[in-house]
């Protein structure tokens, strides 16, 4: 644990996961209590088994379509009794279901619930991190070479970390994060006024596209979207004009325009 009131977005999801126990589980969970915005990052796996849940549950209850109910006897001189075949078979086309379930939540197919994960992670990133006095970050901006290769090695993309000092924010740098079982990256950037932004990303699995949306949460604001292999969130405390104009030349410096 990071203190009595603060828990990362990887100890979160350790806990979601169940992989803490005892004192460390203790803990995280009154972290977890007192800290909107990682409940809200935490809260995104509960609302997709519960969407997994409503759409594939009543396939065990479904009669075997003759199709399969043929596959599986093809061949068969165990003789087992009609109730064995039927629990086998729905046993098929659940763990099926659950798979079509996974590979639709890993290629943004849930739609907007799968996109606004992206911007919960961004926003639970930026409260934990942005905070942060001395370790902001594990890389200096002024290594941007260095930290672009780096994490873009590990996320699997090919990137320049964005310049956009012409918005009024230098790079201070960036870090690795996890995300479950995905690598993530944050990108930090400050304005003379001491004021941060942060730019999340991880790689998304398909080609698709969108525009800028926007999310506000617990006091910060956030704008995401999908683009070039992208995910993406800007998250920060400025108005949600100042915080699109700041997006958009992050968005702009990703997409090579």
């Amino acid at each position: 644990m990071t203190g009595a009131d603060r828990i990362t977005a990887l100890e979160a999801n350790a806990l979601a996961d169940g992989e803490l126990a005892g004192q460390a589980e203790a803990e995280a969970r009154r972290a977890l209590e007192a800290d909107e915005q990682l409940r809200a990052v935490a809260g995104w796996r509960d609302t997709l088994e519960r969407q997994l849940h409503a759409k594939y549950d009543t396939i065990l209850s479904e009669p075997i379509p003759p199709a399969m109910r043929r596959l599986l006897k093809t061949g068969s001189s165990w003789g087992l009794p009609d109730y064995v075949w039927q629990v086998a078979a729905a046993a098929v086309v659940a763990v099926a279901a659950a798979g079509f379930g996974y590979l639709a939540g890993q290629h943004g197919a849930l739609g907007e619930g799968e996109m606004e994960r992206i911007a919960r992670f961004g926003l639970g990133a930026h409260q934990v991190y942005a905070s942060e006095i001395r370790h902001p970050v594990e890389v200096a901006g002024s290594d941007s070479a260095h930290l672009a290769s780096w994490l873009g090695k590990r996320l699997g993309l090919k990137f320049d970390a964005p310049d956009i000092n012409d918005a009024g924010f230098a790079l201070v740098g960036g870090r690795l994060l996890a995300e479950g079982t995905r690598p993530a990256a944050l990108l930090m950037y400050e304005d003379a006024t001491g004021r941060r932004v942060t730019l999340y990303m991880e790689k998304w699995p398909t080609d698709e596209e969108t525009s800028l949306r926007y999310l506000s949460s617990g006091g910060l604001n956030s704008d995401y979207w999908i683009g070039r292999g992208f995910a993406c969130a800007v998250s920060g405390n400025l108005d949600s004009d100042r915080l699109r104009f700041v997006a958009e030349r992050l968005y702009a410096a990703l997409d090579g325009k």
